[in-house]
């Protein structure tokens, strides 16, 4: 008897330390605020106002390091993309230009933290052509050096890194395909990012104008600019569903768009 409930007791558990791994709030940038964003009716409530925001420019990109306490963010000035460090009272830094061997970025557009190696990801063009590979980028936090792991295979779609998630030891990448009418979802194994990667396995969903994507349980959620909507799509059943229409109800936020998602823990929140 023992030994038939005692796997039972240890999926319990298992389910329990996962549940409360994931107790936390998700947060977002919009209209120069950090918002708390709903999940199930896509309402933004904003929590602090950024502190001397950008002129012209808006934060690209969030993710949550809890060991640094702090948010991290791209910016582009028109000229190289820019690595921001972003705390919860609204504060914020640039910690410097994204390069590689010395070589500035021409732009980087997808940013996703990896906590099992503590490794904050970035996909970026060294070039400012489009034909030139992509290159997918581990960036020291504290100086915005970047080492390059991989480049993904331009001969083929999708070969492209439009938005990066990390879900169960693999890194999903996004590659947002107008022409094709087509958004591709595919994964590669974390622990093999090296070379040229090409995208074999891969799930389609309809395109999205995304902005940011954001990992709660086997959920990726994310914005859509054009119908102002958000979304969601399950890893594990590999579909994809309509949450609700964005909206708030505070006059801080003159406009709804968020550029930016994140988990934010409750014991730092």
């Amino acid at each position: 008897m023992i030994r038939q409930i005692l796997p039972l007791l240890l999926l319990s558990f298992a389910t329990c330390l996962g549940l409360s791994a994931q107790q936390g709030i998700v947060v977002g940038l919009s209209s120069g605020h950090i918002v708390k964003v709903n999940l199930e009716t896509a309402e933004l409530t904003p929590l602090v106002a950024l502190i001397e925001p950008p002129v012209g420019a808006v934060f690209s990109g969030l993710v949550y390091v809890p060991r640094d306490t702090a948010f991290y963010t791209l910016l582009q000035d028109g000229i190289q993309p820019i690595l921001v460090k972003l705390r919860i009272t609204g504060t914020w830094e640039r910690v410097g230009t994204i390069t590689l061997d010395g070589q500035p970025a021409a732009f980087a557009k997808a940013l996703t933290y990896d906590d099992r190696s503590d490794r904050l990801l970035i996909a970026a063009h060294l070039h400012s052509t489009s034909t030139n590979a992509e290159s997918l980028l581990h960036i020291d936090r504290a100086t915005a050096q970047g080492r390059q792991l991989a480049t993904i295979r331009q001969d083929a779609v999708p070969n492209d890194f439009d938005k990066l998630a990390v879900f169960n030891g693999q890194l999903f990448c996004m590659d947002i395909s107008p022409e094709r009418n087509t958004t591709y979802i595919f994964p590669f194994d974390m622990r093999a990012l090296s070379g040229e990667l090409f995208a074999g396995t891969k799930q389609n969903i309809p395109v999205f104008t995304i902005d940011d994507v954001v990992v709660m349980g086997q959920v990726m959620y994310f914005p859509d600019l054009g119908s102002q909507t958000l979304h969601a799509y399950d890893f594990m059943a590999r579909k994809w569903r309509q949450v609700a229409r964005l909206h708030s109800t505070a006059t801080e936020l003159s406009s709804i768009r968020l550029t930016g998602l994140a988990f934010l823990p409750l014991e730092q929140a």
